[in-house]
């Protein structure tokens, strides 16, 4: 149970104070990194069009009973909120197309918290727009905007590089993480049959094993991040049978019978989340594989060498072997 307040209180109380105007008509209101607000009334709930791309989440705005997609095609809006997060382009991206998807006179609603760059995002649409309102509670910022004037330009965020895509907001979105290169260097004629690729991300593991392991019979990546998924299915090139999984591993995962495992587990619970690291997150995903796992069956897994996954390897797994230990990263195989 929540027991602290924080910024999402402050827009709660923004609201409640009418700094922040909404309407209460069904769709009416553009939420765009949504997340459950607390202690909302009922009638906003059902006013919101929310906008959220991490499984998790998204599950929670759903069963909270919110109108969610994971990516939406945005239309004319009476109001619009940017729940910001940590990565500052992404912030600019939104701000900008809730701004060309809200009416004229409509109001633009940003709001974040104080240390993850609020202000300077607030000096930011300051510099194109006046600031009509802006509230400071609980180690949050709540501004809003009038809408007048030309739409703003919206930055795509895409990048490229060695044949791979991604945009701007995913994880390790300008190349391969230091853990995943270190892992790359195991992928050999050791990998057949049915494989899975947990945490696929834009896939970058799943693309390295088919180039390099021609017994790979099929791969079923597992990614609970919208947009990483979407980009994966352009880089995943690939005769070989593959399937494309937006799922929060840890909560709605189905069993099926793989050969092999592959991942390089999350440590932070999603881009919007604190900075220090969950390692009951990667545990987790080390007892879904275990899972799932035929007998003798085996998990190829990376993590930071500070990780303590040793422990649950040996608890879920008929035996497991350090491969490597270099650049600050561990390689394990473990055996089902």
């Amino acid at each position: 149970m929540k027991n602290k307040s924080d910024y999402l209180d402050a827009l709660v109380l923004a609201i409640d104070r009418q700094l922040v105007n909404l309407g209460k008509n069904a769709g009416e209101t553009l939420l765009l990194n949504a997340i459950p607000l607390p202690q909302i009334d009922d009638d906003f709930v059902a006013s919101f069009a929310c906008e959220q791309g991490f499984r998790p989440t998204y599950n929670a705005l759903k069963e909270a009973g919110y109108n969610v997609e994971p990516r939406s095609e945005l239309t004319q809006y009476s109001n619009a909120i940017v729940i910001a997060g940590r990565v500052r382009k992404v912030n600019e991206i939104n701000i900008c197309r809730a701004w060309n998807a809200t009416t004229e006179g409509g109001t633009l609603t940003v709001v974040g918290d104080k240390n993850t760059g609020i202000q300077p995002l607030r000096k930011w649409v300051g510099q194109r727009t006046e600031i009509t309102e802006s509230f400071s509670k609980y180690h949050g910022l709540v501004f809003t905007s009038q809408k007048s004037g030309d739409e703003w330009p919206v930055e795509n965020g895409d990048i490229e590089f060695d044949d791979y895509k991604t945009t701007k907001g995913m994880f390790s979105a300008d190349g391969p993480d230091k853990g995943s290169k270190v892992l790359i260097d195991y992928f050999d004629n050791r990998l057949r049959g049915k494989v899975a690729d947990f945490g696929a991300g834009w896939g970058f593991l799943s693309n390295e094993a088919l180039k390099v392991a021609p017994r790979i019979e099929s791969v079923d990546l597992y990614e609970a991040d919208y947009l990483s998924l979407e980009s994966a299915k352009q880089n995943v090139r690939t005769q070989t049978p593959t399937s494309f999984n937006w799922t929060d591993l840890t909560a709605e995962f189905k069993k099926k019978p793989y050969d092999w495992v592959l991942m390089n587990p999350p440590f932070h619970a999603g881009l919007s989340s604190g900075r220090a690291a969950e390692p009951n997150l990667g545990k987790r995903f080390i007892e879904v594989a275990s899972t799932t796992l035929i007998s003798g069956g085996r998990l190829l897994i990376v993590a930071n060498r500070t990780l303590p996954y040793e422990e649950i390897l040996n608890h879920a797994f008929k035996r497991s072997t350090l491969l490597a230990d270099k650049n600050g990263f561990k390689v394990y195989e473990a055996v089902k």
